[in-house]
């Protein structure tokens, strides 16, 4: 008997296969991890830890103090997924050869956990990002439509330094077939799906064919305009429209009257950029439309977002439509791909517990790479079959969605 197919050796193998199999995920924040650390039974699903993010000051002129308050702000974050890879593993597959389990059942375990978890990763936080570039249903074709994805990054003071972009195959062939000699390929990428280093001030570029789509919402003929003027927080009163169903992850400008642009979060001054603002839930109806919206509309103090509310019947425009007097807006697909900072997304994986009566249940975790699988066996006599599963637990979420846009397709 080959001694060393056994249940610690292919729970270990299989988690290799899983991280480096890792796409869009694989570019996420780790450290949160340690929110679940002591808890000897293992995690379940729906715990949650409130992560605090970084205070945001103004600052104040002259001698006199202007206290200010800590405002502790907080973001979720949830174990909300188990998922599992069940199959049949006889006693003699206990003979074969490494390379032969390899092949047959730890690089496929390993790299379908990984795809899994990348297609909720996308589905799950990009309809909590606001900031876009392009079109949607329209290929990206310009240097500028990526550059100007960067500078809005810039303007909102992300840090520059990290910027990562994980787009879909079809996205990197326009880009490659446009910028060959910009984007030299090499021999020596480490990271599955990486195909560039520093281009169009990013600094590292990958491909992944599980990016979510976005379909957008629909509306008939509309002039889409704010139902009353110096409205604030997460909520947009509009008039105008004839019968709508705007999905969440539809975006929109508001584009007349005096203007709503973004604020720098540290320095508090206007980018010269307007602000978009995201759906947040799907919403539908006629006429008149009460928007859940992100980020809120904040004028003023520590958490300003824009420079100003809207009037009084400014002007809306929203991503896919043909305009914004008589308008339309036809469901369209779209392809999102990302520019992001690893700041803005957080991937967090806790350990199932290893003590499960009458099984034989082994655990891999590392602290370095912030990983956790769980492999189980349990022999059935009566077909001398062992039944197993690996199992991953663990979450993602969005930190700080002004540190990525979305780039439509």
């Amino acid at each position: 008997m080959n001694t060393f197919i056994t249940p610690t050796w292919v729970t270990k193998d299989t988690a290799v296969n899983f991280k480096n199999s890792l796409k869009f995920l694989g570019q996420f924040d780790r450290t949160w991890d340690s929110s679940w650390e002591n808890k000897p039974q293992g995690a379940q699903i729906g715990y949650t830890t409130q992560v605090r993010i970084q205070q945001r000051w103004t600052v104040s002129e002259g001698q006199a103090l202007v206290q200010q308050p800590i405002l502790n702000q907080t973001v979720p974050l949830t174990i909300n997924h188990q998922f599992q890879i069940g199959m049949g593993w006889s006693s003699a597959d206990d003979a074969l050869l490494v390379e032969e389990v390899q092949e047959r059942y730890t690089k496929p375990a390993g790299r379908s956990q990984a795809s899994n978890w990348d297609r909720v990763a996308g589905q799950e936080v990009y309809k909590s990002i606001y900031y876009s570039i392009g079109t949607p249903g329209t290929p990206i074709t310009s240097n500028q439509t990526w550059t100007d994805g960067v500078a809005l990054l810039d303007n909102v003071a992300v840090p520059d330094e990290e910027y990562c972009a994980v787009i879909d195959p079809k996205t990197r062939s326009n880009l490659l077939n446009a910028n060959f000699a910009l984007f030299q390929p090499k021999n020596d990428y480490f990271r599955t799906g990486q195909f560039a280093d520093e281009a169009l001030g990013v600094e590292e570029w990958y491909t992944d064919p599980l990016l979510p789509i976005h379909t957008t919402g629909t509306f008939t003929s509309s002039t889409p305009v704010v139902a009353g003027g110096s409205q604030t927080g997460s909520t947009l009163s509009i008039s105008g429209l004839g019968t709508y169903s705007f999905k969440a992850g539809d975006v929109f400008t508001i584009v007349s009257g005096t203007a709503v642009n973004a604020v720098n979060p540290i320095a508090y001054s206007d980018t010269g950029i307007a602000q978009q603002f995201v759906i947040t839930a799907d919403v539908a109806g006629s006429s008149t439309a009460t928007l859940p919206i992100a980020p809120a509309i904040v004028t003023s103090g520590q958490l300003q977002t824009v420079t100003a509310s809207p009037d009084n019947g400014a002007a809306i425009l929203f991503q896919g439509a043909t305009g914004t007097a008589s308008a339309t807006m036809a469901a369209t697909n779209s392809r999102q791909s990302f520019i992001f900072h690893r700041a803005a997304f957080a991937f967090v994986m806790a350990d199932l517990p290893e003590k499960l009566a009458g099984a034989l249940a082994k655990r891999v975790n590392s602290e370095e790479e912030r990983l956790s699988m769980r492999w189980v066996e349990q022999y059935n006599i009566q077909t001398d079959q062992m039944p197993s599963r690996v199992d991953t637990i663990g979450g993602v979420g969005v930190i700080l969605p002004y540190f990525a846009l979305r780039a439509w397709s």
